[in-house]
């Protein structure tokens, strides 16, 4: 049947296609990842371990589980911003800390060598430097010392960013004044209480400004600003007998308390860009770059940056390739396979078996897909089964082969009806034999289309109830990317849920030319 296919004129159409083989292309190259991920995950677990081999090594299961690097790291080698490398170089600190303390734990007795914890506690491709304990804790203590400069210009930063919010809510209390002066409630107890606020608010001001000058010293731009201005500004609202506008302090004192905070705000980001900078050459001495082959695969692997969990985003979108096209290949095999034939032998039998057929499948089209889908993977909560690919398995076969079912048996209702199928009835070939080697391998172009389809729909399917928890709970997965990126995208991070939908579409867009391409080629009504 296949070869008869093969040979057949649409898959000579077929190969004209440029477009549809280049698609074809594609989907080969998603295959051979797929089959690349099982063969060396099974030699791993049952022949040898792969685990410090790395290329072989490089899709492992256990590697979309493995951190690589620091939280949220950019990808395509950006530094990040300021922020992003602090704490890129926090993260390897805390690394160092564990480490010692857990060197400083170790009885005399131990077996175990203060080597063995570096190694245990080490990053995947930045490893500790070969260097006595004692000097790689110097190092580290540099590294901390650096760091803690970097956290007290933070520190500051962030004082100059509460001050536009103290002045912002100053002038919200002097525009609810204005509003009571103008209604004529200026003798009112609301107005009095918006005094306090105002007066309140100056204070804060002038304490924030204390705060900062002793904190940066003479060279700020606070420096030419008095805060006994401010606590006198503050002083003088309560001496106001009468109000008659809501004007009662000297607004130009915080306009130049603004200014002052932008100024220093533009200064303390270069300090604190400066002050990061000299933390990265210290992290390098604790945990040198890799070279050679050793550099090159951990580049690949932090290509696409880290997840909040530090892992490689670029391994995990590439496993998660498998997990999708396992789920769409066996749901595809299952609902094309089972469809096919029931809907062959309804219309090739007819009478109760075809009332049968028709009843099954418009019972199952009554109910709406996605809530069909969605309550036959909740069937598997609780069970062993949860979390796996089994729930999908099952959601996906027991609702797919509505479609192959209908279409099958439409083409074999006229199938059936043809000479060669008369004949051998006439000759005395059984019903069973005629199903078999007549009436369904002349559908099979009709099975290719339909498995290309739900194959597609499977990928999407499985996309949509991972995202929705209805799927799989661990591992890797686009569902799950997309889900756990939602934190990062309002961060303004959009690797993760960059690489999940960029690797999806281009899978599913192949499929839907290479579905389209198969249609113009083998479905009677496009082969011209």
């Amino acid at each position: 049947m296949i070869g008869r296919l093969i040979k057949s004129r649409g898959a000579r159409k077929f190969r004209r296609n440029r477009l549809a083989m280049f698609s074809l292309t594609i989907i080969a190259l998603y295959v051979l990842l797929s089959v690349y991920i099982v063969v060396t995950n099974f030699v791993n677990e049952k022949i040898t371990s792969l685990d410090d081999r790395p290329v072989l090594g490089l899709l492992l299961t256990q590697q979309t589980r493995t951190a690589f690097g620091p939280r949220e790291m950019p990808g395509f080698g950006l530094a990040g911003n300021t922020n992003q490398r602090y704490e890129a170089a926090v993260f390897y600190l805390e690394i160092a800390d564990n480490a010692f303390r857990d060197i400083d734990r170790m009885g005399d007795g131990s077996e175990r060598q203060p080597r063995d914890v570096l190694d245990d506690y080490a990053i995947t491709g930045r490893p500790f430097a070969d260097k006595p304990i004692e000097e790689l804790r110097e190092i580290a203590g540099r590294a901390r010392t650096q760091a803690n400069r970097v956290l007290d210009v933070r520190r500051r930063g962030g004082a100059i960013e509460l001050l536009p919010v103290l002045a912002e809510r100053l002038e919200d209390s002097k525009a609810e004044l204005a509003r009571l002066i103008e209604a004529g409630r200026a003798d009112s107890d609301d107005a009095f209480n918006r005094q306090e606020d105002i007066a309140f608010r100056l204070e804060e001001i002038a304490e924030e400004v204390e705060k900062f000058q002793q904190n940066a010293g003479e060279s700020s731009a606070f420096a030419e600003i008095d805060p006994d201005e401010l606590y006198a500004a503050a002083e003088e609202i309560f001496d106001i007998d009468e109000l008659t506008t809501a004007d009662i302090y000297d607004g130009a004192l915080v306009d130049r308390v603004l200014e002052a905070a932008a100024d220093s705000r533009r200064s303390l980001a270069e300090v604190l860009a400066s002050e990061v900078e000299q933390v990265q050459p210290i992290i390098d001495e604790l945990f040198p770059q890799p070279e050679g082959l050793a550099a090159l695969m951990n580049d690949l692997r932090l290509s696409l940056g880290t997840d909040r969990q530090g892992r490689s985003i670029l391994i995990r979108a590439l496993y998660s390739a498998k997990i999708a096209l396992q789920v769409g290949v066996v749901t595809a095999l299952i609902a094309v396979g089972f469809g096919s034939v029931l809907g062959a032998a309804g219309a090739f039998y007819g009478g109760w078996v075809d009332h049968a057929v028709n009843w099954l499948y418009s019972m199952f089209t009554s109910i709406p897909y996605l809530v069909l889908l969605a309550v036959l993977a909740m069937l598997f909560i609780g069970s062993p089964f949860e979390g796996t690919l089994i729930p999908l398995y099952v959601a996906f076969a027991l609702t797919y082969w509505i479609g192959p079912c209908r279409v099958i048996r439409g083409e074999s209702m006229k199938i059936k009806e043809l000479e060669y199928v008369q004949a051998a009835t006439a000759i005395g070939f059984g019903r069973f034999y005629i199903l078999l080697r007549h009436i369904i391998p002349n559908t099979s172009h009709l099975m290719f289309i339909n498995f290309s389809l739900l194959l597609i729909a499977a990928i999407k399917g499985e996309v949509i109830l991972t995202f929705l928890g209805l799927g799989l709970k661990q591992g890797a997965s686009w569902g799950i990317m997309i889900r756990d990126s939602a934190q990062q995208v309002v961060n303004d991070n959009f690797w993760q849920i960059g690489a999940a939908t960029f690797f999806m579409f281009l899978l599913v867009l192949a499929f839907n030319i290479f579905t389209d391409a198969l249609q113009d080629a083998f479905d009677p009504k496009h082969v011209g």
